[in-house]
């Protein structure tokens, strides 16, 4: 079952990966949409490919958090696995947390909620490595 976690969770990572990537055809749109429009601002300022850096970059660290999610899984070989698994987990933990903060603070949000669960699903499936 545990390999089956891992797989469900290197696939939603995927397509997290293949979303951020569609998301580059309209970025300043998603940026809005997202309600994140003053972080688009302050990168574009520092730089017009800036904020199409950064999402190319979070591309790679999603499709790496998956290409783990395999390796843990057995299906792959990487190296330092464990280690990744758990400063994936420890990121995810970190960015569940803040989602709550901000679902308090902010008000009921259905986007939040959304991306909430899928953290948590991602957070279910990466746990408990042997």
């Amino acid at each position: 079952m545990n390999k089956v976690l891992l797989r469900i969770g290197a696939a939603i990572f995927f397509i997290i990966a293949i979303g951020h990537l569609a998301c580059l055809l309209a970025l300043e749109q998603m940026f809005e949409f997202y309600n994140v429009t003053p972080i688009y601002e302050f990168l574009y300022s520092m730089g017009s490919w800036l904020p199409y850096a950064v999402t190319i970059g979070l591309v790679c660290c999603f499709t790496v958090a998956g290409l783990y999610g395999l390796a843990a899984a057995g299906d792959i070989k990487l190296p330092l696995t464990k280690l990744a698994i758990i400063t994936i987990e420890t990121l995810f933990a970190l960015r569940w947390i803040a989602g709550i903060v901000m679902l308090c603070t902010r008000g009921f949000s259905w986007l939040e909620i959304c991306n909430l669960t899928i953290i948590t699903i991602i957070l279910i499936s990466y746990a408990k490595i042997k």
